[in-house]
């Protein structure tokens, strides 16, 4: 099987706090990985060290068997192959989400603008942004189609891997199950994604391994039926007994 990314021993420090503690795990071709755990506890931190926005004070990171945490590394090349999906969409206000998608594709790859279309076309229509709303501005769309925009502008520049940030949390609850229902269907087309979420229900239905973390470090990690809802350490039954008691799955801390 094939790695896609790969964490050594991961730290980062914000002055006296210390955000990352020692994190290390890989991520296979075609695999979900979901991150859940508590706010403030390095899981933002994390994706954003992994796509280079952040800079790590110790540790490797590997993409495809690269370093990309060496000296010198080109991080926009790095950026290009590393889709990254924010809680707060990022889109350009100013450009129609059409032209948002078009956007890495002519600057980043150097794509004709005809090609850049056409594959910026197909990546909304794929995350069910029909025709209708593409000449759009994001401040005409809802939430939810805000962020299935930026979600076509992740896919059109086919990457290694999908970093996913929260990517519900600043939706409407009508609007998370569009946004879910598109992530479950990158995951069965083969994405290989890193999803930070506390939609329990998406982990359980679509991750390959669950990882929990608490005070920056990875504290337990396994299938999702068992760390969701058999898990080992008690830090990890304390966070999910409120989730079990919300989703009614009749667990017993």
């Amino acid at each position: 099987m094939t790695v896609v990314l790969k964490v050594e021993d991961l730290w980062k420090s914000y002055k006296k706090n210390e955000v990352l503690r020692g994190v290390t795990f890989s991520v296979n071709e075609g695999e979900t990985k979901v991150i859940i755990g508590p706010s403030g506890t390095g899981k933002s931190t994390l994706l954003r060290c992994i796509n280079l926005l952040v800079r790590p004070d110790k540790g490797r990171i590997f993409l495809d068997g690269e370093e990309i945490t060496r000296p010198g590394i080109n991080e926009a090349r790095v950026r290009s192959r590393i889709g990254f999906v924010f809680q707060h969409f990022n889109l350009f206000l100013h450009l129609t989400a059409l032209e948002n998608v078009m956007l890495g594709l002519t600057k980043v790859k150097g794509m004709p603008k005809e090609k850049a279309e056409e594959a910026a076309k197909k990546a909304l229509l794929s995350v069910g942004i029909t025709e209708d709303l593409w000449h759009k501005y994001p401040a005409q769309l809802s939430g939810g189609q805000k962020q299935r925009v930026a979600i076509a502008r992740a896919i059109a520049m086919n990457p290694r891997l999908i970093l996913f940030d929260e990517p519900t949390s600043a939706l409407d609850p009508e609007l998370i199950g569009e946004v879910l229902k598109v992530m479950e269907k990158l995951a069965k087309e083969g994405m290989t994604m890193l999803v930070v979420t506390h939609e329990i229900g998406f982990a359980m239905k679509v991750a390959d391994e669950v990882m929990f973390m608490d005070g920056g470090r990875i504290i337990e990690r396994g299938p999702p039926q068992e760390v969701i809802l058999r898990p080992k350490n008690e830090r990890t039954r304390r966070f999910l007994s409120r989730i079990w008691e919300l989703y009614d799955l009749g667990v017993r801390g």
